[in-house]
C-alpha cells in the first residue's frame, strides 16, 4: 500500500512540473521568437515482485507475483523549433528569419543566439536586442549610424548605400541550443553559417505556441493530477483503517 502512495506522489509531482512549463508556454503565447517548451513524463522501470515462501525442512523459495512500477518521472524535456507565423511591423530593425537559423547576440556571458528580431540603435548607432546586447555580424558589432538602413535577404547590412557587413546567423543540430532566459539560447558548438534561411526585413517572428492546445493540455494535467489526489486519499484512508481497525481487533 505504501508503494501506491509513492506511485501517487510521484506523478502529482511530474504533473506539477508540466503544469510550470505549459504555464510558461501560455505567458509567452505573444513573445517574439519564442519556442513552445515540452516535458514528458515516463515510467520507473518495472520491477518483479516476489512473495518469499518457505516449507518444512525446505530453504526460502521465492514465488512470483507480478510486475510493479514505483511511479512515474521526468522524461524527455527540450523546445520545438518550428517557425512562428511572421508578423509584418513595417520597422528597418525588426527582422525576421524564414528558416532555419538564430541571429548571435553578445551578451555578458559571451554569445548568445535568439530568434526574436526586435532590434534598435543604441546611443552609439550599434545595433542591439531588446536588453541591450550587441547584435552581431561576421566581423563584430553592427554600427549602423546612418539614415537609410537597408537588409538584405542574405542579411547584408546597407547602411545609406554603404555595406556595412552581414548578420551573424548560425545554424545548430537538435540538442546543440540549450534554453537560458530573456529568449536566448547557449551553444555547445559553435553552429554552421545558415544556408537555408531568408532573412525578413520590417517583419517579426511570432510565438510558435497555440495557446489553444495548450489549454487543452492544461486542463488534462489538472484531471490527472486531481484523479491522483483522490487515489492518494483513498490509499491514506485504507492505511488508516489497517493501523486502527485491524490493530483494534487485533
Amino acid at each position: 500500500m505504501l508503494r501506491g502512495l509513492y506511485s501517487s506522489a510521484t506523478s502529482m509531482l511530474a504533473l506539477m512540473n508540466k503544469q510550470e512549463v505549459i504555464a510558461n508556454n501560455l505567458a509567452n503565447a505573444n513573445t517574439n521568437g519564442f519556442k513552445r517548451d515540452y516535458i514528458s513524463i515516463r515510467s520507473f522501470p518495472e520491477v518483479l515482485i516476489a512473495a518469499s515462501t518457505q516449507g518444512v525442512g525446505s530453504s526460502s523459495l521465492s514465488q512470483p507475483i507480478g510486475r510493479l512500477s514505483f511511479g512515474v518521472g521526468i522524461g524527455e524535456t527540450g523546445f520545438v523549433d518550428t517557425l512562428g507565423v511572421l508578423k509584418e511591423t513595417g520597422e528597418a530593425l525588426d527582422l525576421a528569419l524564414a528558416g532555419e537559423g538564430y541571429f548571435a547576440v553578445q551578451t555578458p556571458a559571451g554569445e548568445m543566439y535568439t530568434r526574436n528580431g526586435n532590434f534598435s540603435k543604441d546611443a552609439f548607432g550599434r545595433l542591439v536586442d531588446q536588453d541591450g546586447n550587441f547584435v552581431l555580424g561576421e566581423n563584430g558589432i553592427i554600427k549602423i549610424n546612418g539614415s537609410k538602413i537597408l537588409i538584405d535577404t542574405s542579411g547584408k547590412v546597407f547602411v545609406d548605400d554603404t555595406y556595412k557587413d552581414t548578420l551573424k546567423i548560425r545554424s545548430f543540430s537538435k540538442g546543440e541550443l540549450e534554453k537560458l532566459g530573456n529568449n536566448t539560447f547557449m551553444a555547445n558548438s559553435a553552429g554552421k553559417m545558415a544556408s537555408n534561411v531568408v532573412v525578413k526585413q520590417g517583419y517579426l517572428e511570432g510565438s510558435n505556441v497555440d495557446a489553444t492546445s495548450e489549454m487543452v493540455d492544461m486542463i488534462a494535467t489538472i484531471r490527472s493530477f486531481e484523479a491522483n489526489q483522490r487515489v492518494l486519499k483513498t490509499q491514506d484512508e485504507l492505511l488508516g483503517r489497517a493501523v486502527n481497525d485491524i490493530g483494534r481487533l487485533a
